[in-house]
């Protein structure tokens, strides 16, 4: 298994994490190539590899006002799932944060993924607010912070 932080010019992974994002996600709530070059060149995103097949995806943006990066996406591909890779790709990027000097990771999730956010309290995040209608009306987020 690889940990690696993508370019612009993987094109061979960048064509695999947008099938990964629409297993996860579907077809209109994963990324395609318009909104991940942006990420990838003004952000971070992290894959884990087998056998040059993507399993693991982390994207980040930045937040300018501060020292926090958020992450935007975050997919395991099903068939890898409860396998422990989550957990590996989201210590492996702390790590890069933290060398860094990256002092928060924010993200948000949904109230009905109880899988994931079992798995960010597992990594020491914890839930700060919780935002009503955040992507509509009805479509209600948890945010959830680590210090790190």
């Amino acid at each position: 298994m690889k940990f690696l932080e993508i370019h612009a010019k993987d094109k061979k992974y960048i064509e695999q994490i947008i099938e990964v994002e629409k297993e996860a996600f579907g077809v209109s709530g994963g990324v395609d190539e318009w909104i991940l070059k942006p990420i990838i060149r003004y952000g971070k995103v992290f894959i884990l590899v087998i056998e040059e097949e993507v399993i693991g995806i982390a994207e980040y943006i930045r937040d300018f006002h501060g020292d926090e990066v958020f992450l935007y996406g975050f997919s395991i591909k099903k068939k890898y799932r409860k396998c422990g890779y989550g957990k590996k790709l989201l210590e492996e990027s702390i790590k890069v944060f933290r060398e860094n000097k990256i002092k928060k990771i924010g993200l948000t999730v949904s109230l009905e993924n109880q899988e994931a956010i079992e798995l960010y309290k597992k990594i020491g995040f914890k839930m700060e607010d919780m935002l009503k209608d955040e992507y509509g009306k009805g479509v209600d987020r948890l945010y959830f912070g680590k210090e790190i």
